[in-house]
């Protein structure tokens, strides 16, 4: 996968096999949200120890609640969102706070991007994309692509 490293702590299944990945007892399962609700909705014996990483690109919506709901009801854990760039570099990333998601990357006001510089509650000092309703719906994405 472009933009990522496999280590013994970390696989790429290009297509997934469940009965390795079962075996391989992963405590964190991240893709894109397309991919994670096909995986949850099938029913899977995948057990997911930490939490779920959705993908999202520049340009996309935000992780739903719908989503959040799903992947919460399949694996027993929360969904956190990572937003990257269409490079897969990781602009921001959501926090156990789920109150935004931190700026990593090269974002501001005048990339037509809300921010958020008050201090959030995990005591991360970054400033934070907003997740409007208009974005977590698909009406918009938190920062027009580039």
């Amino acid at each position: 996968m472009p933009g990522f490293q496999e280590t013994k702590q970390i696989r790429f299944f290009s297509r997934l096999d469940e009965d390795e990945a079962v075996r391989f007892e992963p405590e964190v399962l991240a893709g894109t949200a397309q991919q994670l609700r096909e995986i949850a909705l099938r029913g899977s014996a995948l057990s997911v120890r930490k939490g779920v990483v959705v993908f999202t690109q520049q340009g996309e919506a935000g992780l739903s609640e719908y989503d959040r709901n799903i992947f919460w009801d399949a694996f027993g854990v929360p969904a956190f969102q990572q937003y990257l760039d269409r490079h897969n570099r990781l602009i921001a990333s959501e926090c156990d706070a789920h109150d935004g998601l931190h700026v990593y990357g090269p974002v501001s006001h005048a990339d037509g991007c809300q921010l958020d510089a008050s201090p959030c509650g995990c005591g991360n000092t970054r400033p934070r994309l907003i997740v409007t309703p208009q974005v977590e719906q698909g009406e918009m994405s938190f920062c027009p692509a580039r």
